[in-house]
């Protein structure tokens, strides 16, 4: 009888064991749900990090493409002034002052505008117009000669130069005009003023550059 009552005592504790072997091996061979919800967090985070360093990339992108678009459109305008008047003559400085089919320097006194006869017979003019009290645009006006008339409207004149671009200064200093003075007629341009675009950063510029006149006009 205490045989059997053995017997059965270590069966059950053989049973009981391999159960608990059993219980344990498969406890450990998963994730637990607190695990799961580290793991999926930790991914989360990666996740929006990456995303929001790409859209910072991208939009650092966009502004810079625009900025340089704005900046192109500077050195375009400021390149169209400089080739018309090295080809032009009869340059006349400020428009405001004096004949203008006559020539006119300013060496000591820039001003703000100036005319001149283009390789094409056509007038031309290049002048600051200012749309705030700290910028403006620089715009110009083509007019046939003998209609510098025109010039009082400013309907005439028309901007070369993007929003974006704000023109602080823009002065022309003329010298070397009378075919007398035994010089070439000459211009100095100095353009100052900031971009902006669609960025937040300002970026401040000043261009600076002197023309002569192509064609030759000193006396023998």
């Amino acid at each position: 009888m205490k045989r059997k009552i053995h017997i059965c005592a270590y069966l059950l504790n053989a049973v009981y064991d391999y159960s608990t072997k059993r219980y344990t091996l498969n406890a450990s061979s998963g994730f637990t749900l607190v695990e799961m919800i580290v793991a999926f967090g930790i991914f989360l985070v990666i996740m929006v990090i990456s995303v929001g360093s790409l859209a910072s990339l991208l939009e650092a992108n966009h502004k810079a493409r625009s900025q340089k678009t704005v900046v192109n459109n500077l050195y375009f305008a400021f390149e169209n002034i400089s080739r018309n008047l090295r080809t032009g003559f009869l340059y006349h400085c400020d428009i405001t002052e004096g004949t203008l089919t006559e020539t006119r320097d300013c060496a000591q006194n820039p001003a703000s505008s100036i005319i001149f006869t283009a390789r094409n017979g056509k007038r031309m003019v290049y002048k600051y117009t200012p749309m705030t009290e700290s910028y403006g645009t620089i715009d110009r006006a083509v007019v046939g000669a003998g209609e510098e008339g025109l010039l009082a409207d400013p309907a005439t004149f028309v901007p070369i130069t993007s929003p974006e671009i704000h023109i602080e200064q823009l002065n022309f200093y003329v010298d070397g005009t009378l075919t007398s003075d035994k010089e070439q007629p000459r211009v100095l341009i100095l353009v100052k003023g900031s971009v902006q675009g669609k960025s937040k950063t300002v970026s401040s510029f000043g261009i600076e550059t002197m023309v002569s006149q192509r064609l030759l006009d000193v006396e023998n």
